[in-house]
């Protein structure tokens, strides 16, 4: 799941965000609004300057991150600034995930997650959209 996906599409992937969370989903338990947008907005806009944020990164993430920078950065910098960011919902299943639609000045809105939030770095970020 590293790296951009070969096929038609780019997916901004960044592994390790939620190992096996693919074997059982249970139902998403409610929680509380988000609290982790203004981290994506700023993992997001610093990626989009070519720079992997370290110090909101853990380790994998941000081996990740500097793998694919040169492949990431340019089009999240396309899309321009940051419109809007709306919390879509938190899942608790296994820690904290968040996820978010993301309204950039061009382009069609992206949905993003972000989660594993341990001493102040996440250990995932990630996306499937254009």
């Amino acid at each position: 799941m590293v790296g951009i996906n070969g096929g038609p599409t780019m997916t901004y992937t960044f592994p390790f965000l939620f190992a096996g969370a693919a074997l059982v989903m249970p139902a998403p338990v409610t929680a509380a609004p988000g609290n982790y947008g203004a981290a994506l907005r700023t993992m997001l806009t610093r990626t989009a300057a070519g720079t992997c944020p370290a110090d909101m990164m853990q380790p994998k993430l941000l081996a990740a991150c500097k793998q694919q920078i040169s492949k990431m950065g340019p089009p999240l910098a396309a899309k321009g600034r940051i419109k809007t960011l709306t919390f879509l919902k938190a899942d608790m299943t296994d820690g904290r995930e968040e996820t978010y639609k993301v309204t950039f000045e061009k382009g069609k809105p992206q949905t993003w997650l972000i989660g594993g939030l341990k001493n102040g770095k996440f250990a995932g970020l990630y996306t499937e959209d254009e």
